[in-house]
């Protein structure tokens, strides 16, 4: 099981088990995303296209204002593998990170993040998911981030899982 591979199993458990959940003032189903979030995307304007601007050799600023719409990428579960150790008795662990983002004024927000992450703890822990090589380890660690940036809430959870390692072969010639 390579780090690759356990990111796409834990991103398809994760889109399963949350298909039916809503969060944030829109009720939206979480985005599963890994490593990082992507960039947002922009919408096309075909006024600007058709805008003449004069040739000059002074750099023309970006004018294009995006405008105030819902972040499509929010709510959101980021997925990012952390590292990984092989022991002497032949176990590997790896350690997972989660990071949880939900838009919400106040403690609605708040609420969303808190509900989302304990959802997944808990479905962590109850169950596991069927021809998984690894499992998950005690203790998970979740909180949320120091600074919050109001309407958009965000948290974590740091987990560890125990995978198979590489049993060692004899090769003869």
């Amino acid at each position: 099981m390579t780090p690759s591979m356990m990111l796409e199993s834990l991103q398809e458990y994760l889109q399963e088990i949350t298909k039916e959940m809503f969060l944030g003032p829109d009720r939206l189903r979480p985005n599963i995303y890994k490593v990082d979030l992507p960039a947002r995307a922009t919408p096309y304007n075909p006024v600007q296209e058709t805008l003449l601007m004069p040739e000059t050799d002074i750099p023309v600023p970006n004018q294009q204002i995006l405008p105030d719409e819902q972040d499509e990428r929010w709510p959101f579960i980021i997925i990012v593998w952390n590292d990984s150790e092989d022991n002497e008795e032949g176990n590997r662990s790896t350690r997972i990170d989660f990071s949880f983002g939900c838009e919400g004024s106040g403690s609605d927000g708040y609420m969303d993040v808190l509900h989302l992450m304990e959802f997944v703890r808990i479905s962590f822990l109850r169950e596991t998911w069927d021809g998984w090589p690894f499992r998950i380890e005690r203790p998970l660690t979740m909180g949320f981030y120091d600074e919050q940036a109001d309407p958009y809430w965000t948290g974590y959870m740091s987990t560890t899982w125990e995978i198979p390692t590489i049993v060692q072969e004899v090769r003869f010639f």
